[in-house]
């Protein structure tokens, strides 16, 4: 689930390299045998209201999306709509005894929420550290609040600042670790690709 800041200080360069992103990491799993068959996305952005941009599905079947930039920053809205559409896809696999990987969550801001946050940022941190998500902050820009991220974010992964605007190198990363999940066992462990490239601070 991409979990994405469009209010009006992402206007401009960061809104449409964001856009040329999303959508580049979108081709590129489509073009992995194995992820373009494994991989659902859903996309929910935040600025005047909170939008389920693209309901969960397949990554084939999604079409391309755009954003535009304006509004302030519901980030706990966000967070707790991401959270719910999850938790309902989940429980329909286990319903029908489907295995499953558990689910990411990329939340990407460049500022910090204007709206009532900490329940939802409590939520979110507590289903990463029970292993019930993947959670990755991704701080964008020079103004992000890092540290309100980090709320959002476990212990053991806090949030990353996106260096300058590199989103077409995030969202390759994102691409590749797609790939690389998509051909492991569900329950298993996972080395993701290094960071470096788009990340300040490689893991």
């Amino acid at each position: 689930m991409l979990v994405l800041d469009v209010s009006g200080s992402m206007s401009g360069d960061p809104i449409s390299l964001l856009s040329k992103g999303v959508n580049q990491f979108i081709q590129e799993v489509c073009q992995d045998d194995f992820a373009s068959l494994a991989v659902e996305v859903g996309i929910i952005t935040f600025g005047s209201t909170v939008d389920e941009v693209t309901p969960i599905q397949s990554i084939l079947g999604i079409s391309t999306p755009t954003f535009s930039a304006m509004g302030r920053t519901p980030m706990g809205a966000a967070v707790s709509r991401a959270i719910e559409v999850l938790e309902n896809r989940k429980q329909q696999y286990q319903k029908h005894g489907v295995p499953y990987y558990q689910p990411w969550i990329v939340l990407m801001t460049d500022g910090e929420p204007t709206d009532e946050y900490l329940k939802a940022a409590a939520q979110l941190r507590e289903l990463a550290e029970d292993s019930k998500m993947l959670v990755f902050g991704i701080g964008i820009g020079d103004h992000c609040n890092l540290k309100k991220l980090a709320e959002f974010c476990p212990a053991n992964r806090p949030p990353k600042k996106l260096a300058e605007y590199r989103f077409r190198e995030f969202f390759q990363w994102l691409s590749q670790s797609m790939a690389k999940v998509s051909v492991s066992t569900p329950g298993t462990g996972v080395e993701l690709p290094n960071t470096k490239g788009w990340d300040t601070i490689q893991i």
